[in-house]
């Protein structure tokens, strides 16, 4: 494995961590409602499925691919 860890939206340029305070502090519980408030995925969307696995775990920095075969709760 690389050391490198998918830890950001680079669209939007905010961390993992900054995202899930915002959703924290929102009270939001979806990609769609990030969305729509422009904070993340809304442009490349390649950040979709690692902030749904923020949302749903807390953790806020992933092995590339981490997603992949995991069953969405979101």
């Amino acid at each position: 494995m690389s050391g490198f860890k998918v830890n950001r939206c680079i669209c939007q340029r905010l961390s993992f961590e900054e995202i899930k305070k915002y959703a924290r502090e929102h009270e939001l519980t979806s990609v769609k409602q990030l969305q729509a408030n422009e904070i993340c995925s809304t442009k490349c969307h390649m950040c979709v499925p690692y902030i749904e696995m923020v949302l749903e775990t807390g953790e806020t920095e992933f092995e590339p691919g981490a997603y992949i075969g995991r069953k969405k709760s979101i």
